[in-house]
Order: structure tokens, then sequence, then C-alpha cells
């Protein structure tokens, strides 16, 4: 016989405000917001944490990367988007007040805005809402309320899964399985509960995210009821879980770009890399499209990830790797030469020049398309090559600019021609003449003349950066 089972437990947001200790204030909301429920406070750092919400929760934050009025706003549309209760702002580690482009954003969108004093932690919001779940059970048995009691503790104190269900196996007997539901293939239910399916020495539901709890034993078997409660606490687990590893590898990528950046030693690394057991062994480092960090976390459990705001770093010992998984997931990809851990800069480094390589080719890349005169360039940093752009490329702006001229583009099409007059001439449709005339008029303008070999590579230089300045300008 199917029983639904109830939505997960909550306060209304009016009742949190009145809970003195925790030093909360309704900054934007009033009678319309009071009602809302708080299932649960989620701490983030995430401008977008759509991914993460599922609606009722509390979202809370610092504000570190609420810095300007466009990242208030993505904030609160995506609390908006997922139906959260509200955002919660702590104040005095990052903001001495709240900003008010983010006041202006949940005033519009009619989204909740909590102002919570400095020094109470947000868990603290979340030891309110255990304890009152823990006195809501009065129609449970003090078996169950235990039960849940100790599982919220553990899930305070970031417990993983498999602690959580070896409490749930001791206290209820018989085993307990979680089979997460695979979002690729299967459609998540519409509704907040969870069905039960009765079958002999078996108990199984469906949780509000379409995630298997499945008990197997003998009697008495667990109610539905405390298995959906059980379930819920399992799927808080596991997105807390994802939000730390997402989070460490965002750490592990700022890491990695200070390092690349001559910022920090390598030496800061080394904790990382010795906890992924890579310490002593020649290692690849791979580069890929930014934001892709968890579709390759996935791909390769137990891979040392580092999630860059450029890119993102992968690191194995075999460069098949990067093929393969480039292969499988449809994605560009560039790496370096193996190197020991020592030498890791040089392997970013070369990781960041393949992966710009890669972009342009579309495969992957590898240090082989370092050793030409682009992939030289590639591997510098754009602030080497300003030099050129400003001495060899601008003046030539300026004055096509003021006279109406075509120097650069007909540089353009002298260097691209290897410097071959006749084909340049034929190329822009001009006497060869004109073209002879126009590489003059440069040759006094920039100090350069293009008929030169050696002034032809540094006028091809300037072009080079001054094209890639464009193609990545903000």
């Amino acid at each position: 016989m199917a029983k639904p089972i109830a939505p997960a437990f909550g306060l209304e947001l009016g009742e949190l405000v009145e809970v003195t200790e925790l030093g909360l204030r309704l900054i934007v909301g009033s009678d319309w917001a009071l009602p809302r429920v708080v299932s649960w406070a989620h701490a983030t750092e995430m401008t977008d944490p759509r991914p993460h919400l599922r609606g009722a929760e509390l979202v809370c934050t610092v504000g570190s990367a609420l810095l300007d009025a466009s990242s208030c706003a993505r904030l609160v549309e995506a609390v908006h988007a997922t139906g959260s209760a509200g955002i919660c702002l702590g104040i005095g580690e990052v903001h001495t007040q709240i900003p008010r482009a983010l006041i202006k954003e949940c005033r519009r969108l009619s989204v909740p805005l909590i102002e919570m004093a400095h020094g109470v932690p947000f868990l603290a919001i979340n030891d309110v809402l255990a304890d009152a779940r823990v006195r809501a059970q009065t129609g449970s048995s003090q078996r169950n309320a235990e039960l849940v009691g100790r599982l919220l503790a553990a899930l305070r104190e970031n417990a993983p899964m498999e602690d959580i269900l070896s409490v749930c196996t001791a206290a209820l007997g018989g085993s307990l399985t979680f089979e997460p539901v695979d979002p690729a293939t299967e459609l998540l239910p519409a509704a907040l509960g969870a069905v039960v399916d009765d079958a002999p020495g078996a108990v199984s539901i469906s949780t509000a995210e379409g995630n298997l709890l499945i008990w197997q034993g003998q009697s008495p078997a667990p109610d539905a009821d405390l298995l959906g409660q059980i379930g819920r606490i399992l799927e808080i687990a596991r997105h807390e879980k994802a939000d730390r590893d997402i989070q460490n590898r965002q750490r592990i990528g700022q890491l990695f770009a200070l390092v690349s950046d001559g910022l920090a030693d390598s030496a800061a690394l080394m904790p990382e890399l010795q906890r992924a057991g890579l310490v002593g062994k020649s290692v690849t480092i791979s580069a890929w499209p930014a934001e892709t960090a968890q579709l390759l976390a996935a791909h390769l459990p137990g891979t040392l990830i580092a999630d860059a705001p450029e890119a993102t770093f992968v690191v194995t010992t075999s460069p098949q790797t990067v093929y393969d998984t480039a292969r499988d997931l449809g994605l560009v990809s560039g790496h370096g030469s193996p190197v020991d851990v020592s030498q890791i800069a040089r392997g970013i480094g070369e990781a960041r020049a393949t992966l710009r390589l890669a972009r342009r080719h579309g495969k992957v890349a590898g240090p082989e398309s370092l050793t030409s005169l682009t992939g030289l360039l590639e591997q510098q940093p754009p602030v080497r090559l300003v030099p050129f752009i400003d001495q060899l490329i601008r003046p030539l702006l300026e004055q096509d600019a003021r006279r109406g001229s075509q120097l650069l583009a007909t540089l353009r099409t002298f260097i691209e021609h290897q410097g071959s007059l006749q084909a340049t001439a034929e190329a822009q449709y001009l006497h060869v003449n004109t073209v002879r005339h126009r590489l003059g008029r440069i040759a006094v303008i920039v100090g350069r003349n293009p008929l030169e070999d050696n002034d032809r590579a540094s006028l091809a230089i300037a072009l080079w950066a001054y094209d890639r300045s464009r193609r990545y300008a903000p």
C-alpha cells in the first residue's frame, strides 16, 4: 500500500528571526516573508548556487563574491528561481553593511533578506532547526527520535554518508542502501514526498529527489516516515559533500593560478599532491575549458582537479588519460610535457598555452604544439607583449584612423604572404609600388622596416599579440 511521506520539517522565517541568540534582523520582507518555511541553512560563496539548491533553504553567505551589482543580481535571481526561503548575509567578515545592490535586487524580486550579526556561525541556524525537528517528533517512538537526533548531529559534523548509513544500520538492524538517481537518465519526481513499496523483509522509498532508500532485514521493519527523514538527511549530506568538493577544487584552482603567475612557490601545492599520491611520480598537467570541473570530477574520480577562473586543470600520471577523457566527453584540452612535481609551475604554464592552441584547432594539443612561434608566444604572459602592441601596432591604428589609410591591413597581408610584394599587391588589388610605398610609411612611423627579416618578425609578433588581446578582451 502506498503511503506518502511528509516534506522535510522546517520553521517559519518569522520564528527564526525571533530566536535572540541567532542575531538575525529582517532587512527586506515583512508580512509576506515571515511565513516562508526554512528547512535548512545552506552556506555558500557562489553567486549562482542553483545546482545545489532544492527550495526552502536559507542561503547563507558572508558575501565574498558580492562585490558588484551584477554578482548581487545573480545570487538573488538564483535564490528566487529555486524557491529558496531567502538570503542571510553575515556581517563583519567581508562587508560591514549589506550592499545596496543586494537590497535593491531582493526588493525587486521579493526575496527575503536577513542580516546576521558578526560572530554568529551559520551552523547555529541549523542547530535551531535540528532541535526543532527533534522536538516536533512527538508522534514518533523514542528510538526514532534519538536516531534522527544522532544523524543530525553527525550531519553538523560533516560525517560522510557511509558513517550515517552505518549508524542507521546499527539502530534499525538489517541493511540500509542508498541508491542515487542518475539525473541524465531519470526524471525527478515533482512531489516533495516519497512512496513506500512493501515486500517481504524489505521496505524501499523514493525520496523527494528521486533517490532510492532500501531497508532489508527481519521484522519489525522501520516505518516509511522514519526512512523518509533518513533519506532527506542522506541527501543533505550528499549535497554538502558536493559543495565541499566544489569549494576544495576552487581553492586548489586559486593555488594553481598563483603558482603559474609566480606569486606563490610550487611548494604550496605539495600537500594536495601528497594527498593525491602524486609525490615522487612524473605527472601530466592538462587544461580544460572553465566550468568543466564537476564534469571532469565525475568522469575521473579520485583525480586531483583544480577549478581556476580561466581553466580547469587536471593532474594525471599519463598523457593518454587526457586523450581518452577528451574523446569520451567531447571536450578540447591541452597538456604539457610530463614533469616532476617540483616543476609543476612549468607544467601549468604549458597546459595553459596548449589549451589556447587546442581551442584554435578544435582538438587536443600536446607539448609538440609549443615548438613553433605561435606556441612560444602562447606561453608568454600577455603583459610581456604589450610593448609590441603599443610601439608597433597602435601608431599604425592611429595613422589609419586619421588618414583613412590601410597601413595595418597591408602589413598583415604582407606578413601572411611571407614578405612577397607581388603576392601582397595581388591580394589587395594594388600596384606593387603602392605596396612598397605603404611599407616605407610603416618603417618611418614605427621604426621597423617590413622588408628586413628581423623587423618583419618583430612586426609579426606585434600583430599576433594585438589579435590575441582582442580575442580575449573582456
